[in-house]
């Protein structure tokens, strides 16, 4: 073969073996980069952290890197797997922001960009129980034990068991808290759950204690205003219309003979809204209002947590106020009651304050969940000569034979220190005062729970030749009834 022949053949083979070759040299040296990881989950428990993803294409393995905080340099757990899922276990909780992950795949030595950081929080174990550690007045002690991941713990207390009234939560570090401002007397149920930043775990079982209050005085008037001169008519005789005047000249003089006696609540009748007694006793508040019947309480020692009124007789339009009052400094809580029931006596008109008497009992136990002491005070149209059976056959002061069948007594009759008892507390407009002790107004107490440390009924008189006598003009047809009273006793 001539010498330029060979030499072209060799040349060819040379070229063509390059261009077979060449290719596959080529794709193993720069093997495809795998898919970055698109879809991924996590799942956590108390103490673990389980993270999934899909296996993307051209990915053969996977590096999963967990820190506390994205910034930092390493990881705390880290791991190369082939699978598409891993578990890191005995974990513990990082304030809230527990830990931050990311998966990157790989395909030999090629990788894809890593995800972005995610998120991750322990959850929570339910709340432990608790117990209750010490408390009186207005605050309650509690502890508990520890709860799996809570970096602190949310204490809640409120006055039913389903936390929807006076509902009080604490923030606590450490496994105790006290919880204030409640109300002593009351009955308080209590419930704790671990917290880890925005992680919330169940509430624990709940915990019942009532708080004991602390005794408090609180002096309590009940007062017939015959405000807008309800007590006044075209028939009324010419001597009372001088001796009770209207009520703009009665208003000052009412105020000072109550006010006398330094009371802290007031509950009125015939005070309607015109009567307006409030502007005439500065550091009260009015309370609970309904047909004239008005309960006042000193704002600087009490506040009102609830309160309303009750119809006890539709047909004659009888009513009654209450409200729940609170002692600012002592927290105890009582019921103050004004009530003021169906005039006129004999065995007809008993029977009906009888029915409104028990509806009153009935109503106000309704609101009175906790059993704290309830204070009545009103005009009750009825007393010891209702039972006069040769004046009133059948007659039986109602009001007082009903509160005796529930453990409540006439706040007169549970002290020796009075001052007027002898006195008629409805006067009347005479000048000469009414000496049988016959007291259509009272404020009737628990036999238990409240102690009477003085009863008495302010009025003014002045003396004359033929003895002491009420000075005019009167301020009411009625005196005002006063108790000075110890609350919530053993």
């Amino acid at each position: 073969m001539p010498t330029s022949l060979l030499r072209r053949v060799l040349v060819a083979l040379a070229l063509t073996s390059t261009l077979l070759v060449a290719p596959a040299t080529s794709a193993q040296a720069a093997p495809a980069k795998p898919a970055k990881v698109s879809k991924i989950t996590a799942k956590t428990t108390t103490t673990t952290l389980t993270i999934r993803w899909k296996r993307p294409k051209r990915a053969t393995s996977f590096a999963v890197c967990v820190k506390t905080d994205p910034g930092a340099k390493r990881c705390v757990r880290s791991v190369r797997t082939r699978k598409t899922s891993v578990t890191f276990k005995k974990l513990k909780p990082n304030s809230g922001h527990d830990f931050y992950y990311r998966v990157r795949s790989y395909r030999g030595k090629k990788h894809s960009a890593a995800t972005k950081w995610k998120r991750a929080n322990l959850r929570v174990a339910k709340g432990t129980a608790n117990r209750v550690v010490g408390g009186r007045g207005d605050r309650l002690g509690y502890q508990w034990s520890p709860t799996t991941s809570a970096t602190s713990y949310q204490l809640q207390v409120a006055t039913d068991r389903g936390f929807t009234t006076g509902v009080h939560t604490v923030g606590r570090k450490k496994t105790a808290g006290t919880v204030t401002g409640l109300n002593g007397g009351m009955t308080y149920f209590a419930r704790v759950r671990g917290v880890n930043g925005s992680v919330k775990g169940a509430w624990g079982p709940v915990s019942t204690a009532k708080l004991a209050p602390t005794p408090v005085r609180a002096t309590v008037a009940t007062y017939n205003l015959c405000g807008e001169d309800r007590c006044r008519s075209a028939d009324s005789p010419a001597w009372f219309l001088r001796y009770v005047p209207k009520w703009t000249v009665r208003k000052p003089l009412a105020a000072a003979v109550v006010r006398s006696a330094d009371p802290d609540v007031i509950v009125t009748q015939e005070s309607a809204t015109k009567t307006a007694f409030h502007t005439a006793l500065p550091g009260f508040t009015r309370g609970a209002y309904k047909s004239a019947k008005t309960i006042y309480f000193r704002s600087s020692r009490f506040t009102a947590l609830d309160g309303g009124w009750i119809t006890l007789d539709s047909e004659t339009k009888r009513y009654a106020t209450w409200n729940l009052l609170r002692d600012r400094q002592a927290g105890t809580a009582f019921i103050v009651v004004d009530a003021h029931l169906e005039p006129l006596k004999g065995v007809a008109k008993d029977d009906r304050r009888r029915k409104q008497t028990q509806r009153l009992i009935s109503r106000i136990s309704a609101v009175n969940p906790h059993g704290l002491p309830v204070v009545w005070g009103g005009d009750w149209n009825s007393n010891a000569s209702n039972a006069n059976q040769s004046n009133y056959p059948g007659g039986y002061d109602a009001p007082r034979r009903e509160f005796e069948r529930h453990g409540v007594v006439d706040a007169l009759t549970r002290t020796t220190d009075r001052l007027n008892a002898e006195l008629n507390s409805a006067n009347a407009g005479v000048p000469t005062p009414k000496a049988n002790g016959h007291h259509v107004d009272g404020i009737y107490v628990p036999r238990s729970g409240v102690t009477v440390e003085s009863w008495l009924m302010p009025a003014n008189f002045t003396d004359t030749p033929t003895g002491r006598q009420y000075a005019t003009p009167f301020p009411s047809d009625h005196n005002p009834v006063v108790a000075k009273l110890v609350l919530a006793t053993p």
